[in-house]
Formats: structure tokens, C-alpha cells, sequence
């Protein structure tokens, strides 16, 4: 019986939540007997390529965007694996458009959505590229093999905006890696942690006020980890709190060791207009720590069960916000907080691979 064998398309494994659980599905899939590969467009400095298992192997395609990844394949005459695997929408419209032209290639593609498509493409830039990406994502995206979405609310906006067949789709909560997990005897030194790229669609509008109310009530010591195109004007917002209340707010671009800080934190808070499947709500209850979020589009409200292993807040009411996060702080003790749904993923994973 041969290898089965499989290709995960990205554009790099940079320190990103789509990006850890391509690590993740690579390390689960190569260690269960499956021939590996990445093919990327482009090297990182600071990236998830040293969590990969040594089994795997990683291709460089040293390109820009998904057209010219296409002339890169062509160009060298790339032979594809049994199944390919994506984590962009843009990388499956390409590669549908090359499998349909090309002739004679044959593979099964998975799309897999990485986030909520109606938000994500509607942003404020209106430029005929962007209006094209749409056009296609509408017309084309639908005709690919299968997908996986990462909650039912992220289904639920598939087959609406993109009319996507329901059947096409299977959900897979995204698994958590396991270099998560909860330590013993760890001083929970950080009071609010937030974990999360610094941009528009993490919410910070609001993540400054909360900030703000909770050391105004708590004197909370906040520890904020991420890097992105807001982080100046985040940094300047943060600079305003630290000396409003004489306090320090630890800032951390970028760490190896997240599940360090999971640990040392009383609560983990995520204040975003919307999301795909929020990995740091996931990873927070795996090492313990229990979680606030707004119950944006998609997927906190399938992670978290209120009252239970954190708390879900109406958007974007951040009086409530703090007043729950104020009654973690000041000790209340939840049920179950490790309760979450992700561990039948990797079975899903592969019952997908495996399906005719």
C-alpha cells in the first residue's frame, strides 16, 4: 500500500493563528503515517518553522501572491501530492484555475477557510483588485472539492454569502497544539492577558477602554502580546494608560513561549469585531486560564460556555465586559474551565483526507 500523501499551501508559517494549526494538521498528519509537505511563498524571520516536525518537508516557492505562485508551479513543473490542502482563499482560486486549465493534474483540494469572508472581504478599500477578488471568491471558491470551516457560524456564512453546497463542508474546531497546557505551581503574576495580531478586526477601540476600567477598579497588572500595522498607534493608546494611573503595562511583540504567559495569567480577554475560530480563547482554557470575549462573528460563542469556563459578552458592551472580568480578578471560581470542543479535530482531519 502506498504513502498517502498531502501538500499544505500558505503563504508563510509567520506567528498567526491560521498559521500555528498548519503546524499543527503537518505535525499530526506526518506523525500518523502521512507523506508531508509545505509549500510557501516566502521566508519569515519570525515564524513557526522550528515547531515542525523534521519528517516534513518545506518548499520555498520565493514568490508574492497567489498569480505568481501559479507561474512558480508552472515554471517548475511541480508535481502535486494526492491531496493539497490550503489556508487562503486566494491560494484555492488559483490552484482550482490551474487544476481546470492545466489538464491531465489530479488531486483532491480542500479549502480551508480561514476567516469570516463576508467581513473579511468588505473591508473599506474599494480598488478594481479587491473588487475582482470578490467576483471570484463569489463565482469560483464554491466549485472546489471541499472545505473545512473552522465553526458552524463560519459555515453558516458560506453557504449564505457564497453559496457554498452545505455538504461540501465539514466543520473542524481548530486543535491546540500541544505545547499548550496547563502547569502546576505557577504564579499567576499577570492579572489580563491579550494575545492577538494588532489590528483593526481584533477590536482595539474597545480593548483600551476595558484596559482602561479594569486597573482604574483593579489596578490590574495587563500583559498585551502581538505585533501589527496598529501597534504604534496601540503602543501611544497604552503609553496615555501608563501614565494616567502610574502603572506599567507589559508589552510583548513576539515570544516562543505563549504557554508561559497562559500560565502566569489570571484571565485571557479577546475584543474583536469578529473572528474565524479564536485560537487564543482555546489555548487560554487548555493551560487553565479562564476567558472574556464579546460574542462576535464567529466562533467564541462555540468555545465558550457562559459562566462555565469564562464569559460571553453582548458586542460591544464593555461596562459588562469589565464587570465580568472584575469578578475573575477578584476570585470567583468557574466550573469547568477547561471545558471546550476541539478534541475530536485530527479524527475529523482525516476522515476528510480519506473521504471519495
Amino acid at each position: 500500500m502506498s504513502q498517502k500523501s498531502i501538500d499544505l499551501f500558505i503563504d508563510a508559517i509567520r506567528k498567526g493563528g491560521a498559521e500555528r494549526v498548519c503546524v499543527n494538521y503537518a505535525n499530526y498528519l506526518v506523525d500518523n503515517g502521512y507523506k508531508v509537505r509545505i509549500v510557501l511563498f516566502r521566508v519569515y524571520e519570525d515564524s513557526y518553522i522550528d515547531l515542525l516536525d523534521d519528517r516534513i518537508d518545506v518548499i520555498y516557492l520565493h514568490c508574492h501572491n497567489a498569480s505568481s505562485m501559479i507561474k512558480k508551479i508552472k515554471a517548475t513543473n511541480f508535481t502535486f501530492a494526492s491531496t493539497v490542502m490550503t489556508f487562503n482563499h486566494q491560494i484555492s482560486i488559483a490552484l482550482w484555475f490551474y487544476r481546470h486549465f492545466k489538464g491531465g493534474i489530479n488531486f483532491k483540494l480542500i479549502a480551508r477557510n480561514v476567516n469570516y469572508l463576508s467581513r473579511d472581504l468588505h473591508t473599506p478599500e474599494n480598488s478594481i483588485k479587491k473588487l475582482a477578488t470578490i467576483l471570484l471568491t463569489k463565482i469560483i471558491y464554491r466549485r472546489i472539492d471541499c472545505y473545512i470551516a473552522q465553526c458552524n457560524d463560519m459555515k453558516d456564512d458560506m453557504v449564505n454569502y457564497l453559496s457554498v453546497p452545505e455538504s461540501k463542508i465539514t466543520v473542524i474546531y481548530n486543535p491546540v497544539s500541544t505545547s499548550i497546557y496547563k502547569k502546576d505551581d505557577v504564579e499567576k503574576d499577570i492579572d489580563v492577558l491579550f494575545v492577538g495580531r494588532i489590528s483593526k478586526q481584533k477590536g482595539l477601540e474597545y480593548l483600551v477602554p476595558v484596559i482602561d476600567n479594569i486597573i482604574s477598579k483593579n489596578r490590574a497588572k495587563v500583559c498585551i502580546i502581538g505585533k501589527g500595522v496598529l501597534e504604534e498607534q496601540l503602543d501611544k493608546e497604552l503609553s496615555n494608560l501608563e501614565k494616567k494611573h502610574n502603572i506599567e503595562i507589559l508589552r510583548v511583540r513576539s515570544t516562543d513561549d505563549v504557554n508561559g504567559y497562559y500560565n502566569r495569567s489570571k484571565s485571557t480577554i479577546l475584543t474583536s469585531l469578529y473572528e474565524g475560530y479564536p485560537n487564543v480563547l482555546a489555548e487560554s482554557l487548555t493551560a487553565g486560564t479562564p476567558v472574556v470575549s464579546f460574542d462576535c462573528q464567529s466562533g467564541p460563542n462555540e468555545i465558550i460556555r457562559d459562566g462555565v469556563n469564562g464569559y460571553l459578552i453582548p458586542c460591544f458592551n464593555t461596562e459588562l465586559f469589565v464587570e465580568k472580568l472584575k469578578l475573575i480578578l477578584d476570585g470567583e471560581k468557574l466550573p469547568d474551565i477547561r471545558d471546550f470542543n476541539s478534541k475530536y479535530s485530527f479524527n475529523l482531519l482525516e476522515e476528510l483526507i480519506n473521504r471519495e
